[in-house]
């Protein structure tokens, strides 16, 4: 590439920091990571923007960035998006998503000390803590107008774990790190496949049963990822930490035999007919350097797929710095590809990792 002409990661981080995102719940907090990954000055000040937008307008619930009512475009499809899955997911508006944001407030409030982001990241956690749990304590999928529905998504691994080992580090409260673990646990206790090791879509408690139950890469994304995260941060001693290392290092031997020889993984992480996909494939990319870094994953074995992965999607990212190739939301087997925010967010941080 000549000297002259932005990198991929420039282009992207460009494109990010020019749209118009304020209040997209996960989508605005999964830009938020990618930016601050990037860590230049413009994207430091956009997430800033960002961040403080969702802190002005967290709502009485703890909810930030207007709580579960701003509107999401979902599309339609997905042959598995039957009548349980219309009871299940609904709008897809929920008020676990809005905690993504909850990462971005709580590393301002590491680069600036001010308490009101510490502030905020205190009533988002207490929110999550209130909600009605399932039998075995899982915090499921929260929609206010789905009352008595209880279903854990494996989205949701990202969006509070990772945010909750980070609140236990910055509040002191220990009572934290247990729940950013426990979560984990628990959803991969229903959503986790004995047979292949690869984690679905979603679980309804009542009555049992999995309304999306693909092995959706962007899902298995969500949680590789947010279990690197959360071992980053989690003590060496704590009492499940060895658990979690356990979870995580055999997800990903799972992962590895299944990515294309493109460097992409396909949209069905065990389907190889369906489209190769570029959220997932970073997502694996990000979670394998994590892990190497975290001395969990062997080098030797993980660093090429990684680098392979960040390699393929960069392919794909256009002179306008869209990350194409993404599953539009809320993905599943036949999302059609596109171009997101949270995909130019996973690109910029599978970057970071790989730096």
């Amino acid at each position: 590439m000549p000297a002259d002409q932005p990198t991929p990661v420039q282009r992207a981080a460009s494109r990010l920091r020019s749209l118009d995102i304020d209040g997209q719940s996960w989508i605005t907090g999964v830009a938020i990571n990618g930016l601050l990954a990037e860590g230049g000055d413009e994207s430091i000040e956009r997430a800033k923007h960002l961040v403080d937008t969702a802190v002005a307008t967290q709502d009485d619930a703890g909810q930030l960035s207007y709580g579960p009512s701003y509107p999401i475009e979902v599309f339609s499809h997905g042959r598995e998006y039957d009548a349980s899955w219309e009871l299940t997911v609904k709008k897809c508006m929920n008020t676990n998503n809005s905690t993504a944001i909850g990462h971005g407030v709580l590393d301002f409030y590491d680069r600036t000390g001010e308490p009101r982001y510490l502030d905020a990241a205190e009533r988002a956690y207490e929110s999550l803590l209130s909600f009605e749990r399932t039998e075995d304590g899982g915090i499921p999928h929260h929609d206010p107008e789905l009352a008595g529905i209880k279903s854990l998504w494996i989205d949701s691994v990202y969006m509070m774990c990772p945010f909750f080992a980070r609140y236990a580090e910055a509040s002191g409260d220990a009572d934290a790190f247990d729940e950013a673990v426990d979560q984990i646990l628990v959803h991969a206790k229903h959503l986790r496949d004995g047979h292949t090791g690869l984690f679905r879509h979603i679980w309804v408690e009542q009555p049992n049963h999995y309304p999306q139950g693909a092995f959706w890469a962007r899902g298995n994304g969500w949680v590789a990822a947010a279990s690197a995260d959360v071992l980053e941060r989690l003590p060496e001693d704590h009492p499940k930490r060895d658990e979690l290392v356990d979870l995580f290092r055999s997800h990903c031997e799972a992962l590895l035999p299944l990515q294309d020889g493109s460097g992409f993984w396909p949209n069905l992480v065990d389907d190889p007919d369906t489209p190769l996909e570029s959220s997932g494939t970073l997502m694996f990319a990000y979670a394998f350097a994590r892990g190497i870094d975290l001395g969990i994953l062997d080098e030797a074995t993980y660093r090429q797929p990684a680098e392979d992965g960040l390699a393929a999607v960069s392919r794909v990212v256009g002179e306008d710095g869209a990350v194409n190739r993404v599953a539009g939301p809320p993905g599943g087997p036949e999302a059609p590809l596109t171009n997101t925010p949270y995909g130019g967010g996973w690109f910029l941080m599978a970057a970071a990792a790989l730096d």
